[in-house]
C-alpha cells in the first residue's frame, strides 16, 4: 500500500504556513527562510547545488537544507509543517493526491534520459549467480521505500524481461546499507542509484535500468509544497524552483564541480555528477510515469495539470 500520513499530520497542514520575511526599511531586503527536505541520492541533488552554489540566495532566499532519510519521510515532513518544501519522486506525490492530500509540484527535478549516463541501477552482488531480471522470480529485493518509484521500475524490467513482479519480495533498506546486503546475501537484487551505485564499483553487477523500461525520457523527482502554504507563499514559491532550475542548468554545465559538492553532502568521495534535470514544468514529462503507475496500480488516475503548479 501506498504510504499513508497520520490523521495527526493531515490536521496539521491548516497551520502550517510559514510567515514569509518582508522587504524592511529603505528597501533593504531580508532573506525569506524555507526548509527543505532533500535525501541521499542524486536525484535530490539540485537542492544541495542550490545551496552551495548560491542560488538560494541569489534569489532572496535563506533555505535550510535537511538530509532526510527517503521520500516517504520527507513528504510526512512537509505535511506535518516541520518542512516547507521537500523533494521525493513523482510516484510519491500522485499517491499522496490520491489520498487527498494536498501536496503541489513547485518545480520538476531529476529527469531520466536513457541517452545519457544512467544513474539507476537493479544490482546483484559481483558473485551472484543471477544473469537477467527474469531470473528473480521468488527472490527478495531491496528499495530505498517501499511501494516507491524504485519498486515500480524494477517490477517494469522484471516484467518486461519474461519475469514475474508478483512474486518478488521488496524490503525497505537505506541505499548505504545496500551493497553489504548483496554480499551478505540478506537480499538477491538492490535498486541502486547514484551516489552509491558508482561508489559500488566492482563489488555489484547491473541487471539493467528499470527506468528505461519505462520510457526514454520522464522526470522522476520534483520539489513540492502543501497548497495551503503555496497559496500564501507564491512569490516565494516562485523564486524557489528558479534557483532549482538555475542550479540544476549548473550542474549540467560543470560536472566536476557539482561531483565536488555532492561528494561533501553526501559524503561518498567517489561521487559522480551525471544526473540529468528538469529546467522547466512540463506535465507531458509525467505522462509515462503516471500511466504506468495506474497500469501497476500504485496510484490512482488524476489530472497532472492539478499535480504540477503553473507558476500563477
Amino acid at each position: 500500500m501506498p504510504y499513508r500520513f497520520s490523521r495527526a499530520a493531515w490536521l496539521a497542514l491548516g497551520s502550517s504556513a510559514a510567515a514569509s520575511t518582508a522587504i524592511g526599511p529603505a528597501g533593504a531586503q531580508t532573506l525569506d527562510v524555507l526548509h527543505l527536505g532533500v535525501g541521499l541520492i542524486e536525484s535530490h541533488a539540485e537542492g544541495y547545488y542550490a545551496q552551495a552554489g548560491g542560488f538560494f540566495a541569489g534569489h532572496g532566499l535563506d533555505v535550510d537544507v535537511k538530509q532526510l532519510r527517503n521520500g516517504a519521510t520527507i513528504a510526512a515532513a512537509v505535511a506535518g509543517g516541520d518542512l516547507q518544501m521537500g523533494c521525493s519522486t513523482v510516484l510519491q506525490l500522485a499517491q499522496a493526491r490520491g489520498h487527498d492530500l494536498p501536496f503541489v509540484i513547485v518545480a520538476a527535478g531529476a529527469v531520466h534520459d536513457a541517452r545519457f549516463a544512467h544513474t539507476v541501477g537493479l544490482a546483484v552482488a559481483a558473485s551472484s549467480h543471477l544473469a537477467s531480471p527474469r531470473e528473480l522470480n521468488g527472490k527478495t529485493i531491496a528499495a530505498s521505500t517501499l511501494n516507491g518509484l524504485d519498486q515500480l521500475v524494477t517490477s517494469v524490467l522484471v516484467d518486461k524481461s519474461g519475469g514475474d513482479s508478483g512474486t518478488l519480495r521488496f524490503v525497505e533498506l537505506s541505499p548505504r546499507a545496500m551493497v553489504d546486503a548483496l554480499e551478505a546475501g540478506r537480499i538477491d537484487a538492490a535498486s541502486m542509484e547514484e551516489p552509491e551505485l558508482s561508489a559500488a564499483g566492482s563489488r555489484i553487477r547491473s541487471l539493467g535500468d528499470g527506468e528505461d523500461a519505462i520510457a526514454s525520457r520522464f522526470v522522476t523527482t520534483a520539489y513540492f509544497t502543501t497548497g495551503p502554504w503555496l497559496a500564501k507563499n507564491k512569490s516565494v514559491a516562485r523564486r524557489f524552483a528558479d534557483a532549482i532550475f538555475a542550479a540544476g542548468a549548473w550542474a549540467q554545465a560543470n560536472p566536476d564541480k557539482a561531483a565536488a559538492v555532492l561528494a561533501k553532502a553526501m559524503g561518498s568521495p567517489d561521487a559522480r555528477a551525471t544526473q540529468r534535470f528538469a529546467t522547466r514544468n512540463d506535465p507531458a514529462e509525467l505522462q509515462a510515469l503516471a500511466k504506468t503507475a495506474v497500469q501497476y496500480k500504485v496510484a490512482a488516475p488524476l489530472r497532472l495539470e492539478d499535480l504540477v503548479w503553473n507558476g500563477r
